[in-house]
């Protein structure tokens, strides 16, 4: 009986310390963060470049690894959502450079001004590039 419970113990620290391992890892690793926009005036060219102008002004935020901007491509595919107008994708250094992005007094200021007010729906994503 003692066996089996110090076998769990062991196996148990051992998944909590790999955890911990893959989390202090993923700190270190490129973060992607995807964000699909919706504007309140689907299709409006306008108001798609209006979006694409102002984000742009991104491009030059601390901590960016690559940054791409651009409008949906309509698909027959039933696998693809193509209901949105405008994508950003943006590849950081590091979680933390994500975090300092999202912060960033300039983003923030784009955000509230000049690209809140076209959209009426954003939906994020965030992965660890691998």
């Amino acid at each position: 009986m003692k066996k089996a419970l110090l076998l769990v113990q062991v196996l148990v620290f051992g998944l909590v310390s790999l955890n911990a391992t893959n989390l202090i890892a993923a700190e270190n690793k490129k973060i992607t963060h995807v964000v699909m926009v919706w504007l309140k005036q689907p299709g409006n060219e306008q108001q798609r470049n209006a979006f694409i102008k102002a984000s742009e002004q991104l491009n030059d935020l601390p901590g960016i690894v690559n940054r791409h901007v651009g409008v949906v491509l309509p698909s027959g595919r039933a696998i693809v959502d193509d209901t949105f107008d405008v994508a950003v994708t943006v590849t950081m250094e590091s979680k933390a450079a994500l975090k300092a992005y999202l912060n960033n007094p300039k983003h923030k200021k784009i955000l509230k001004e000049k690209i809140k007010p076209l959209t009426n729906r954003v939906v994020a994503y965030d992965f660890i590039s691998q």
